[in-house]
């Protein structure tokens, strides 16, 4: 799930639909009375894979702040106006479009997930003309790798698998190592309507390496500074005389603590900073009583950042693949990491 950015018209009931739905089956705009109806549906995709982790209403609620659900969403109705299926788009500038779809576990093997997928993959060549020129266009579809069903149609579908991203977590109900700042430095808390365009500045310079990464627009982060969720103790950034060397923020989801960014510049990395970031942040959702903490975080990173997390105490807990298929040749807007980092 992801913040989105509205683009073109709206998609109406059943039209310009790539191919007819099976019978039974009608499509509709997903709208925020929905809420509900996803999380039921997205935990019994998630139980159906031996994932305990459940959602409720008011996280799809958070989720969907800022979110274009009118354009940039399709929900699948069945016969009884149950949502058994849907997907939504992540659209990063149009160059790497990330589709998120479920279909009940009672409604597989009807084909609605190719239709999701089919409707993913159209709703993207519509925008082709959008992407900035001459560069490469791909779909992808994060898979958890225990979903067989998933991985067959993708690949039948021409996806491969790209990269694995790993879901990570370390409980915090036991004291921390405290943070070791390198001399001069020190973390503080984020403060609204004064460090907005210096955090998102020090998160693009220290995520422009990183591979399949776009990037970020000033306007998409501060939808996330407008969701319901934002608390910004739980935002902290390290500095030495005004330079931020590095920043961390995270939101407290169904009482655990997610870490959404760990960012270091790359002007200060292989000092410690991600290690002192993420102790601190450990200490600030402590300080709230949250006694979990996760993150995501890609397995082959060049940055190093699964060792770090490692290095940390955070163990693997989910392992999703990350399907993709090109869709216009090109060069890549991002080029793959180098191996900087912590």
């Amino acid at each position: 799930m992801g913040h989105r950015t509205g683009r073109r018209q709206s998609m109406h009931e059943d039209t310009t639909m790539p191919q007819p739905l099976p019978p039974g089956y009608r499509s509709r705009n997903l709208d925020r009375s929905d809420a509900a109806g996803l999380a039921n549906l997205i935990n019994a995709c998630t139980l159906a894979v031996g994932d305990t982790t459940q959602l409720d209403e008011g996280e799809i609620l958070d989720d969907w702040h800022g979110a274009d659900l009118e354009n940039e969403a399709i929900a699948i109705i069945d016969e009884a106006d149950h949502l058994v299926g849907c997907v939504e788009i992540d659209n990063h500038l149009n160059v790497v479009v990330s589709n998120y779809g479920y279909v009940h576990p009672d409604h597989a093997g009807r084909g609605l997930g190719n239709w999701l997928v089919d409707w993913g993959e159209t709703w993207t060549r519509d925008r082709l003309d959008d992407a900035p020129p001459d560069t490469r266009v791909v779909v992808q579809h994060y898979v958890d790798a225990e979903n067989m069903a998933a991985h067959h149609l993708l690949t039948g579908r021409g996806f491969e698998v790209a990269r694995q991203t790993w879901i990570m977590a370390i409980d915090v109900d036991k004291p921390i190592a405290p943070p070791d700042w390198p001399a001069g430095f020190t973390a503080r808390s984020f403060v609204p309507g004064q460090d907005e365009r210096a955090y998102h500045e020090a998160i693009e310079d220290a995520f422009r390496d990183l591979w399949g990464r776009p990037p970020g627009t000033f306007e998409r982060f501060m939808r996330l500074i407008g969701s319901p969720a934002f608390d910004p103790t739980l935002w902290i950034l390290a500095e030495k005389d005004g330079a931020i060397a590095g920043v961390t923020s995270g939101r407290i989801v169904s009482g655990a603590g997610w870490i959404d960014v760990v960012g270091v510049g790359r002007a200060w990395r292989r000092q410690g900073f991600g290690l002192a970031l993420l102790r601190e942040a450990f200490a600030a959702f402590q300080a709230k009583g949250v006694t979990r903490v996760e993150l995501s975080v890609d397995a082959e990173s060049g940055t190093g950042a699964p060792r770090l997390y490692q290095r940390a105490g955070m163990t693997v807990k989910r392992r999703y693949l990350r399907y993709r298929k090109e869709i216009r040749p090109g060069k890549d807007f991002v080029e793959p990491d180098g191996g900087t980092g912590e």
